[in-house]
């Protein structure tokens, strides 16, 4: 007897996922539940009619990698042939460097599980094969998915280290948090007549050679950090510096002061009031000097630079008054305090330097 397993989909919408095809049914049965970790909806690509359901079944560690588990269930009015598109333009490029089939572009994200407390996004695992485009299922399972039916994938994952119990799920534009994290591979196993995995069928049935031959991303994760401290300041009683990272003013490749700038430009503000600046030619003279890092050509980092720091001098102009003189300069690429072969040492060369003379 073949199974009608109704998910998330059918209760939203008062519908049953139908299951058609020639399938061959395993121990499931229609009363047995199919695990719901977490969901949510997406059109990806499409532009008109019902969202699709992602659903993530299982996240399993392995010995070689970590194993997710998930659906897409396609709306009963979805157009013929178009399930990838639900699952939005491809991110391989961001997540793994390469170009390959969307159902490999699944990443966890780990808040806060490492000693450091940073978040951390664990990469999809790369194919060893030269003819192997991801780590992951078939892509005959979402190719031949009909409206209707929810198919199944796994796809691999870098190992996850033993202290993370609970990761947020990223798959086709959606982001499925809290979704524990358990031990080995899912059961029952589809029987292997099924070229297709539709939900309700068993799990799909992992690749063993393709896993055994697969190989961890390099770096197997990325860290995200907020910044917590925007001042990194030196004040002397003679010559003060305060260093502010541009990333906390500006957006990217912007002269223009980002609304959450504003607290940064007072804390340094604050500190330069503190410092008791000596009077000039100018009245109490900053130097403002901008520096990018080295990606870009020299000219436009050398004008981005200038701009930035202009804008930075006319805020500190709204902070401290007229009494204060502003120079401001820029100097691009040049003077880097960190090495720029690395996005940690890249964001440290991007900031804004005010230097004066402090009271002797």
């Amino acid at each position: 007897m073949q199974p009608v397993v109704t998910t998330m989909l059918g209760v939203l919408t008062s519908a049953t996922v139908a299951l058609t095809g020639t399938l061959s049914p395993t121990s499931t049965t229609a009363q047995e539940e199919i695990p719901i970790k977490g969901q949510s909806f997406g059109l990806g690509t499409v532009e008109s009619g019902s969202p699709a359901v992602f659903t993530v079944h299982g996240v399993r560690r392995t010995d070689k990698a970590t194993i997710v588990y998930w659906s897409l269930g396609l709306p009963q009015d979805a157009a013929g042939d178009n399930a990838m598109n639900y699952l939005g333009p491809s991110t391989t490029t961001y997540f793994n460097r390469k170009v390959g089939p969307k159902q490999g572009d699944v990443a966890l994200v780990d808040s806060g599980g490492s000693d450091s407390g940073a978040t951390r996004i664990f990469r999809p695992m790369e194919p060893g094969g030269k003819f192997e485009s991801c780590v992951c299922s078939k892509q005959k399972t979402l190719f031949e998915l009909k409206p209707g039916q929810a198919g199944v994938v796994w796809s691999a994952v870098a190992s996850l280290p033993a202290e993370v119990t609970e990761v947020d799920v990223v798959v086709g534009e959606q982001i499925i948090p809290n979704v524990p994290v358990e031990d080995g591979p899912m059961e029952p196993v589809a029987p292997e007549e099924n070229e297709v995995s539709i939900l309700g069928f068993g799990w799909p049935k992992i690749n063993d050679e393709l896993l055994a031959n697969a190989k961890t991303p390099e770096p197997a994760f990325y860290s995200l950090t907020s910044r917590v401290s925007n001042l990194e300041q030196t004040v002397t009683r003679s010559k003060g510096t305060v260093d502010l990272a541009t990333d906390v003013l500006f957006d990217k490749d912007s002269a223009t002061l980002s609304p959450k700038a504003d607290s940064t430009i007072q804390a340094a503000a604050a500190e330069i009031k503190a410092a008791k600046i000596k009077g000039g030619k100018g009245g109490k003279d900053l130097n403002v000097t901008g520096y990018t890092d080295s990606v870009g050509s020299d000219s436009d980092n050398l004008e981005l630079s200038i701009l930035r720091a202009k804008a930075v001098a006319e805020a500190l102009v709204h902070a401290l008054g007229s009494d204060y003189g502003m120079i401001p300069t820029g100097k691009g690429e040049k003077e880097p305090i960190a090495d720029n072969d690395t996005e940690a040492g890249k964001a440290k060369n991007r900031r804004v330097t005010i230097t004066f003379e402090g009271e002797k």
